[in-house]
């Protein structure tokens, strides 16, 4: 019997910045169809993580493989050899990415915000670009706002097209920083249950969240990261109901005393 290679795959991650580690080598191996959620405090280095994996960032050290490509270069001739930004964001595809902001192109409607990218950076035609834009625009519960610029959407809208715009890449892997820390509280619930129906559909996921009762109920796996480092790692009914270590006790203690929105709270 033969296990699967995970399809993200980090040894020794470490992001510096001077000699203060954001990052503190990291190690993770993901299965294809995981959805691991991330938690901890700000400044943990949850984000700059996500954007290393992607390449946003450069690492300082350490190596990241997904779907059995090394994100930082190849072996060329017996010795390794350092991508340069072509070969860096050719490999980015594999990667989609939402952040904290929506980062859509103000003077395009949502439909050519999704379309622009496999049109302009996979060649697809315009037109069939721009029906696949329509189809994961439906997905996200937009259909019917296809024509609409950033401006005339809402905060939760904006954040589902960025959704869509992601997913329009083909990706194998999603990475979501904190995707609703930006909305009004009323409008969480709509991008969290997206995010739902991604996990639901397979698709393998990073969600750094602050949103505890979602990270419970959706995620395979819960890592609590403080510091740098995965203090704790475990199934999400364990990690949550029996943490084991004090940091991770204190963390849920805290924000425990804290308002989760009324539509993470809702079962989906």
């Amino acid at each position: 019997m033969t296990t699967a290679e995970p399809l993200l795959r980090i040894h020794g991650l470490s992001k510096l910045y001077g000699e203060v580690p954001a990052v503190d080598r990291v190690d993770l191996e993901v299965a294809q169809g995981e959805v691991v959620m991330i938690i901890g405090p700000s400044g943990a280095g949850k984000s700059t993580m996500l954007r290393c994996i992607n390449r946003i960032e450069q690492p300082s050290e350490g190596e990241i493989v997904v779907a059995g490509v090394n994100m930082a270069g190849e072996m060329q001739g017996g010795r390794f050899v350092a991508d340069g930004p072509v070969a860096t964001a050719r490999k980015r595809r594999k990667i989609g990415m939402v952040f904290q902001r929506f980062n859509l192109f103000a003077h395009l409607t949502a439909l050519d915000n999704v379309a622009i990218g496999p049109y302009r950076v996979l060649g697809a035609p315009l037109a069939e670009a721009r029906e696949t834009a329509r189809e994961l625009l439906e997905r996200v519960r937009l259909a019917d706002h296809t024509a609409k610029k950033p401006s005339q959407l809402s905060g939760g809208q904006q954040q589902r097209v960025a959704i869509a715009r992601a997913l329009a890449m083909r990706p194998v892997l999603m990475l979501f920083d904190e995707p609703t820390s930006a909305l009004d509280p009323e409008l969480v619930g709509e991008v969290l249950e997206v995010i739902r129906s991604l996990a639901r559909d397979g698709m393998t996921m990073l969600v750094v969240t602050h949103e505890m009762q979602f990270a419970r109920e959706v995620g395979t796996r819960v890592i609590f990261m403080d510091m740098g480092r995965f203090l704790e790692q475990g199934a999400p009914g364990a990690l949550f109901a029996n943490p084991q270590h004090d940091r991770t006790r204190e963390f849920l203690r805290r924000i425990s005393h804290r308002p989760e929105t009324e539509a993470a709270r809702q079962p989906r």
